[in-house]
C-alpha cells in the first residue's frame, strides 16, 4: 500500500532525485575501502579472486586444461600441431575459460518511487544503493549490466573500465520529471520476464516493490537457481508508520483506485498495517527458503553514514 499524496514539490524535484558530486565521491570512497568479496553465483565458478574464476564453458581462455583427440567437430585453430608431429595423430587443446563475475543492477524509477516525506525521496535512496554497486563492481574488475524502469525500461549493457561504469552512473542519476502518475509503466515482472542474464552474474534489484506478486516470486525462484539475487527494497516511514492524525489517499497496487485513509479511525490504521505486514512477511519468508537475499531499509536509514 503506498501514498499517492505527500509528495514534494516539482521545482526541487532534480534536486532531491539525484545524488550530488560530493555523495557519489563518499560512495565510491566507501566502495573502494569496503572488503572485496566474490560471492559464489554458479554451481562452476567457486573461486575468490577475479582472475581465478573459472567456468566450464570450454573455449580459448587463459588456463590450458588438457588435449583431446580431434573430432569433426572440432575448432582446427586449436590443434596441437607439436603433439602431431611426435604422434602423427590430431589433438585438440582445451581451455577453461576466464570467466569474472559481473553484476547487473535493475534500478526501479519509476513514479513511485519519486515520494518521500522525511529527508529525501525513495528514489535517492536507492540511487545510492545502485551507485555503490557500481563502484564495487569497478574495484573488483567486474562487468556491469542493467536496466532502468521507467515508463518504458531502458536497457544498458556490458559497462566495464572506469570511464564506461562512471557514464553507466550518470545515466541512471541524470533527474527524471514525472508530471502525473500514469498506468503505462511497466510491472516489475515485465522486466523479469525479459531478463537474460550470463553465466556468473549477481542480480540486484532495487525497488520498493509495490507491485511484486507470486507471478514474480516464482521468476525470481527460477533465476536464483542459477545466480545469486538481491532484493533491496526502499520505503519511506509513512509507508510503515502512518501519521497519528489526518486523510490521506492510499493505492493497493498499480492497479487499484486511491482509497481515502482516516489516520484518526484506530481500527482502520490497524487493518492497514496489518495487512501490509502481512504481504511483506509472506514473501520475505519465501525468499529467504529459496536463499534470495531481501533487505528492507527506509528513507531515513544512514546506510552509507561514516
Amino acid at each position: 500500500m503506498f501514498f499517492n499524496k505527500y509528495r514534494r514539490s516539482n521545482n526541487r524535484l532534480s534536486e532531491q532525485s539525484c545524488l550530488s558530486e560530493s555523495e557519489i565521491s563518499a560512495l565510491q570512497n566507501k566502495a573502494k575501502y569496503s572488503p572485496i568479496y566474490f560471492s559464489e553465483t554458479t554451481k562452476t565458478s567457486a573461486e575468490n579472486m577475479a582472475g581465478d574464476l573459472q567456468s566450464r564453458i570450454r573455449g580459448a581462455g587463459v588456463d590450458f586444461e588438457e588435449n583431446k583427440p580431434y573430432q569433426s567437430s572440432s575448432d582446427s585453430r586449436h590443434i596441437n600441431w607439436r603433439t602431431y608431429a611426435r604422434t602423427r595423430q590430431l589433438y585438440v587443446n582445451i581451455y577453461n575459460e576466464d570467466k569474472r563475475p559481473s553484476t547487473y543492477i535493475i534500478l526501479d524509477q519509476r513514479e513511485k518511487m519519486y515520494f518521500g516525506t522525511r529527508q529525501q525521496l525513495k528514489i535517492k535512496q536507492a540511487l545510492k544503493f545502485a551507485v555503490y554497486s557500481i563502484f564495487r563492481a569497478m574495484h573488483q574488475q567486474q562487468n556491469v549490466s542493467g536496466v532502468q524502469i521507467l515508463e518504458k525500461p531502458l536497457w544498458h549493457m556490458n559497462y566495464s573500465g572506469s570511464s564506461s561504469l562512471l557514464s553507466f552512473i550518470q545515466a541512471i542519476n541524470t533527474p527524471l520529471h514525472h508530471q502525473q502518475s500514469t498506468n503505462n509503466e511497466p510491472a516489475l515482472n515485465d522486466v523479469l520476464n525479459k531478463l537474460r542474464l550470463t553465466d556468473g552474474t549477481e542480480l540486484i534489484i532495487i525497488s520498493d516493490f509495490h507491485d511484486i506478486n507470486d507471478e514474480s516470486i516464482t521468476r525470481l525462484y527460477n533465476i536464483s537457481r542459477k545466480f545469486k539475487v538481491q532484493l533491496i527494497q526502499i520505503q519511506d516511514p509513512v509507508e510503515i508508520q502512518l501519521p497519528q492524525k489526518g486523510i490521506f489517499d492510499i493505492q493497493n497496487n498499480i492497479d487499484s483506485n486511491p482509497v481515502s485513509m482516516n489516520c484518526n479511525d484506530k481500527i482502520l490504521v490497524s487493518t492497514y498495517k496489518k495487512i501490509l505486514q502481512d504481504k511483506f512477511s509472506q514473501y520475505h519468508i519465501q525468499l529467504q527458503n529459496m536463499n534470495i537475499s531481501f533487505r528492507p531499509y527506509l528513507t531515513t536509514d544512514k546506510v552509507f553514514s561514516d
